[in-house]
């Protein structure tokens, strides 16, 4: 299967995670934005894919402030027991892993 065919299947608004077989990322976003990422061939075949999760600390960033505070504070896996659910935000993506080198 490649990018291109899995791309058709997907809602515009799933996040997306695009690696190379070496770990390197190329692409993170919205499915409907790598219409403008022309760098990615979607002719490329794909190796494996699956769902990958960032988890971050909810913060109040209030009603006006949200581009202007500092990042968000990703919490690791293994501290996830030490907060409440819902002190938690979690983006799920689909994680594409492309065969062989660009």
């Amino acid at each position: 299967m490649t990018l291109g065919d899995m791309l058709k299947r997907a809602v515009h608004s799933d996040r997306l995670i695009i690696q190379e077989a070496d770990g390197r990322e190329i692409y993170r976003g919205y499915v409907a934005c790598i219409q403008y990422h022309d760098e990615i061939d979607a002719g490329r075949e794909v190796k494996r894919f699956g769902l990958a999760t960032d988890i971050f600390r909810k913060e109040n960033r209030g009603k006006y402030l949200g581009s202007q505070q500092k990042p968000k504070t990703e919490v690791a896996v293994e501290n996830i027991s030490d907060f409440r659910f819902s002190d938690l935000e979690m983006l799920i993506y689909t994680r594409i892993i492309l065969e062989g080198e660009a």
